[in-house]
């Protein structure tokens, strides 16, 4: 469903509402990183690459910092060099905002996908090539209590033969791939959309119930803003066509 398709620089990809901040690729691979799992419904590919590098930049950066203000204190102390120290001053806390900007968005990816790991614990074993170890021992671990917890509290209670395996499909809880999200195009796409009302028909002709459906496939151009089922845009965000907004 298309809400809106601006063409020219009001959708640039420099428009981020940062206020002219210089583009950083890694940064910026970081924040659709950390835009995606937050927006999407499932727990989706780790890019331990990108975070580690953002590590490490937190890492050094901090040692930075508590030198700009060391320096700073020391220099307005000194008879001479009141304004440097103020510039110096200046600097570290720019620095340190930034520092926390990206500290927040690590934390917070690292918080969701933990939640989205507990909250599917059953349904994650199959997406395991999408964690990093220290997310796949965590799984195996709540894994184990989970299962524990069932058997002591409800299967062990129950007839021998109204025992449900932990693993049949009626008893994994799954995300909602038909969960609608907020989404852009980055480059021209084809969405299909069969089985979904077309909401872009005027309404104004009443139609046979075989007609409520407009064509499956639905071409948008980049920089168009859609909301629509996950599902239907899950490859596409997989290959990098897509961004999910919140």
């Amino acid at each position: 469903r298309k809400l809106e398709d601006e063409r020219g620089e009001t959708t640039g990809d420099d428009d981020d509402g940062e206020g002219g901040r210089i583009p950083d690729p890694d940064y910026e691979q970081l924040k659709s990183l950390w835009t995606n799992e937050i927006a999407s419904p499932e727990l989706m590919p780790n890019d331990n690459e990108i975070v580690s590098i953002h590590v490490d930049v937190l890492e050094g950066q901090e040692e930075t910092v508590d030198d700009l203000f060391q320096r700073s204190k020391q220099q307005r102390q000194s008879r001479d060099g009141g304004a440097s120290g103020e510039l110096a001053s200046l600097v570290a806390q720019i620095t340190k905002m930034d520092l926390d900007r990206t500290r927040f968005m690590l934390v917070d990816l690292a918080r969701t996908r933990m939640a989205k790991i507990e909250n599917h614990a059953l349904h994650n074993r199959t997406m395991v090539d999408r964690m990093t170890e220290e997310e796949v021992a965590y799984l195996r671990q709540y894994g184990e209590l989970l299962e524990k917890h069932y058997q002591r509290t409800v299967l062990n209670h129950m007839p021998a033969e109204g025992w449900k395996k932990l693993d049949d499909p009626e008893m994994i809880d799954s995300p909602d791939l038909e969960q609608f999200v907020f989404c852009r195009a980055l480059e021209p796409i084809e969405i299909d959309v069969s089985g979904e009302p077309n909401a872009l028909n005027d309404g104004g002709e009443e139609e046979d119930d075989d007609d409520d459906y407009g064509d499956n496939l639905q071409p948008h151009d980049a920089g168009a803003f859609l909301i629509v089922m996950y599902k239907k845009v899950r490859e596409l965000i997989a290959e990098g066509k897509v961004q999910l907004l919140m």
